[in-house]
């Protein structure tokens, strides 16, 4: 059965978000994050790394990671809007025909979670209020400790955007 592959910034049940360490192999664009690959657990407040879960796909070697795959504090990967899938098994896997997808639930076709940095020191802005325009709406809310904003999810592709308010607001 194919699985998404865990790449660039893939998320976890734990709010963290796990950077490639590697900037060599990649699937349209999109990097992969391998096993040792690891980030600060926001919710453990803890550096946790993933942990190897297979040897079937090694770039530089080390193992890629999939969706669901454990980092060491206990948080999952879990899927993004943007993946790629691969075989994670036997060449000789598939999936059945009379595969019960009743209780299958479309998901979004796009989410992304912005990370605001100084353009002068690179730093994140953390705890800063934000502004997106989308669709003729206004999102207001307050980047993270470590400088993302909310997820921001749409049906269908479109342009946004982010002003950062300076001022002091309050929101949230």
């Amino acid at each position: 059965m194919a699985k998404g592959f865990a790449i660039h910034n893939a998320i976890t049940d734990h709010g963290g978000v796990i950077p490639s360490t590697q900037a060599i192999s990649s699937q349209m664009g999109n990097l992969f994050v391998r096993a040792g690959d690891g980030h600060m657990c926001p919710k453990c407040r803890c550096w946790s790394v993933v942990i190897k879960s297979h040897d079937h796909v090694i770039f530089d070697g080390k193992p890629v990671a999939y969706v669901g795959d454990k980092l060491s504090c206990g948080a999952t990967i879990q899927p993004q809007q943007s993946h790629v899938v691969g075989e994670s098994g036997s060449p000789y896997s598939r999936s059945s025909d009379n595969t019960n997808n009743s209780s299958f639930v479309p998901t979004l076709q796009y989410g992304q979670r912005f990370l605001l940095q100084d353009e002068l020191t690179g730093e994140p802005l953390s705890n800063i209020c934000y502004e997106i325009e989308k669709g003729g709406n206004i999102i207001h809310g307050k980047t993270d400790e470590n400088g993302f904003t909310d997820l921001i999810t749409s049906e269908n592709k479109e342009e946004i955007q982010i002003h950062i308010i300076y001022e002091e607001h309050d929101h949230g």
